[in-house]
């Protein structure tokens, strides 16, 4: 019902459903393709690697967005837990006898730091999954139907809610489904406005993103390949001096 008010509302009322032309260029430089494609055959693609053995831009940002919701997990659930843990030690060791201050400065930083590898893990991985099925969801659902809306941020909110909470039984995962898809309409509402304010859509951003990871391992290989200029340089130096102190001798001499 949601897809079929959104198709026969004008695009002068909600302006962000509006689809590019199909004469535009993406920023990977490549025309649009004009055969028709169906939608099992450009979700194919995206789960496909191309002739370089790489993933598609989509599953790249999957893997991006997953690794930065599990950092961003990692990092609030350390310092929490730390905090936690830090003011837990100081309440319930006001009386505890200690041989010296460093020995109660090294308990305290022991117990600060196991608690804040708990907290890290504990919802670093948390975060991270939904994270990761919240994106590859969206953006499988978006690849099939070949357009960003507010439809697959939906699905995909419902979906990951669902599976959020799905240990917990069935009302567990419904309430969880229903919570994941009212945070999945506003975080689509808010995505998609703020891409067509600054006039881009996700393929944009997808592509973008493919260009840093490009660029960055560009400079990894050329890194990687001027210090190996450099060693054989050093090398090759070495084994010059050692031809002159030496002498050059030919293989059958060598016994």
């Amino acid at each position: 019902m949601l897809r079929t008010v959104l198709r026969l509302t004008p695009t002068f009322i909600f302006p962000i459903f509006e689809q590019k032309n199909a004469n535009d260029y993406n920023m990977l430089n490549l025309p649009v393709s004009t055969v028709p494609e169906s939608g099992w055959d450009r979700v194919n693609k995206m789960y496909s690697k191309d002739e370089y053995d790489e993933v598609s831009t989509e599953l790249h940002t999957v893997v991006q967005a997953s690794l930065c919701g599990a950092f961003v997990g990692a990092c609030m659930g350390g310092f929490t837990s730390s905090r936690q843990a830090y003011l837990y030690f100081i309440e319930n060791n006001q009386a505890t006898i200690f041989k010296s201050t460093m020995q109660a400065k090294k308990k305290l930083q022991d117990y600060v730091t196991v608690a804040f590898a708990k907290g890290a893990y504990r919802w670093g991985w948390r975060l991270g999954s939904f994270t990761g099925i919240f994106s590859l969801v969206a953006t499988t659902i978006s690849v099939y139907q070949n357009n960003t809306s507010v439809l697959e941020y939906v699905m995909a909110g419902a979906i990951a809610g669902g599976l959020y909470k799905v240990n917990l039984g069935l009302a567990a995962t419904c309430v969880g489904a229903g919570l994941g898809s009212i945070l999945g309409l506003i975080g689509g509402c808010v995505i998609l406005g703020l891409l067509h304010l600054v006039g881009v859509n996700m393929d944009d951003i997808r592509a973008a993103l493919y260009k840093v990871k490009e660029a960055r391992v560009d400079q990894y290989n050329q890194a990687l390949e001027k210090s190996a200029k450099i060693k054989n340089d050093d090398l090759t130096r070495h084994h010059q001096e050692l031809i002159q102190e030496k002498g050059q001798q030919k293989i059958e001499d060598v016994k």
